[in-house]
């Protein structure tokens, strides 16, 4: 009996110690380049400066984590004042999807993400655009079209983790068809509710 409570007394101890964070050390991660490519997709590109890039680096260690959390639960546990309007928020996301990246490219075997990743944002810049036409614009749908960077990348991680549980392909032609169905009622329910078309 004293051996079992002496092993279960070490494994304890072992773990408490194995659990410690290790120092985040930023200046590994740090830029030299006078500005950092932080986001780019069909024109709209964003540059940020090398000292406002570093200085993100240095006070967000959350960016880099082995198995990061979706953008919404991370902007909300660890955005400080850099982050705390609408465009900052948005700001964030564009760091979180830069970072998410370079992630997902440990995951990268034979996938070629980039097309993924291409494929996802067209489908969630394109939905975001339908919803603003339909409600008449508005900032929101700025601040959402540079959140769909974070939504997009960490969508890509997802799928870097779960590819290989995919072993039995299916056509999902019918539930493609029946979500553009939906999306087009959606669509005329709105217009003619608005603009009184019969």
């Amino acid at each position: 009996m004293k051996n079992y409570l002496f092993i279960v007394f070490v494994i304890f101890l072992y773990s408490i110690s194995f659990g410690q964070n290790i120092p985040f050390n930023p200046e590994k991660y740090y830029t030299t380049k006078d500005s950092v490519l932080l986001a780019s997709f069909e024109g709209d590109i964003v540059y940020v400066l090398k000292e406002d890039f570093n200085d993100v680096v240095s006070k967000h260690p959350e960016f880099f984590v082995e198995f990061p959390t979706e953008p919404d639960n991370t902007y909300v546990k660890n955005s400080d004042e850099q982050f705390t309007s609408e465009v900052g928020q948005d700001d964030y996301y564009l760091y979180y999807a830069y970072f998410l990246s370079y992630t997902n490219e440990m995951y990268k075997i034979d996938d070629d993400f980039d097309h993924q990743r291409n494929k996802i944002m067209i489908i969630y810049t394109r939905l975001n655009r339908i919803f603003s036409l339909l409600n008449g614009g508005g900032s929101g749908y700025t601040h959402l079209y540079r959140r769909t960077f974070g939504e997009a990348e960490y969508a890509v991680y997802l799928y870097a983790l779960t590819r290989k549980d995919f072993t039995v392909k299916y056509d999902i032609t019918k539930q493609k068809d029946l979500f553009k169905q939906a999306l087009q009622q959606i669509v005329t329910d709105r217009l003619e509710n608005t603009f009184d078309i019969h």
